[in-house]
C-alpha cells in the first residue's frame, strides 16, 4: 500500500500556501499561511455572508470555525513532521460568536507520536485580538514516522 509522501520539514510558509491551496474548502475560506516556525503555524482567513450560520445573522455557521481550527490545528502536525495527519477528534469551545470577515488561527503541535500526534488551536478575531473559539485534538499519521 503506498503512503502519504512525506515532505522536507519544517517547510517554509510558501510551501504551507501550496499545500493549503489544493484543498477547495481551502480555497474557499481564502486561508494563508502568515508565520511558520517548527511546531507552530499562523494563518489568516476571510470568511463572507456564505459562510454565516442563517440568512440575516452576522456571526459565522459553528462548521465554519470548527473547519478553521481543525485545518490550522492539522498543519501544526504537519509542520512539525513533514507528513499529513487524520482527524481522530477534536473538542472545540466557542467562547463568543465569531462575526463573518477576516479571522487568524494559530497553532501549536504539543505531542508527536509514531502514530498518535496533539495540536491546540485558537481562532482570534484580528480587529479585536479577542479569542473567538479554541480547540484541542488527537490526530494519527496517514504515513507511517521515517527510521
Amino acid at each position: 500500500m503506498p503512503w502519504a509522501r512525506s515532505w522536507w520539514f519544517p517547510m517554509r510558509p510558501d510551501e504551507l500556501q501550496r499545500l493549503i491551496d489544493a484543498s477547495p474548502v481551502h480555497r474557499a475560506l481564502q486561508l494563508r499561511v502568515t508565520s511558520a516556525d517548527e511546531k507552530q503555524v499562523w494563518l489568516a482567513g476571510e470568511t463572507g455572508r456564505e459562510h454565516v450560520g442563517e440568512d440575516g445573522s452576522d456571526y459565522l455557521h459553528g462548521g465554519v470555525i470548527a473547519t478553521l481550527l481543525d485545518t490550522t490545528a492539522t498543519f501544526a502536525l504537519i509542520q512539525a513532521t513533514g507528513v499529513d495527519w487524520g482527524t481522530v477528534d477534536l473538542r472545540i469551545d466557542f467562547v463568543r460568536p465569531a462575526p463573518a470577515g477576516p479571522l487568524l488561527a494559530n497553532a501549536s503541535a504539543s505531542h508527536v507520536g509514531r502514530r498518535l500526534g496533539r495540536a491546540s488551536a485558537e481562532l482570534a478575531d484580528p480587529a479585536t485580538g479577542r479569542l473567538l473559539a479554541s480547540a484541542v485534538g488527537t490526530f494519527v499519521r496517514t504515513a507511517p514516522p521515517s527510521e
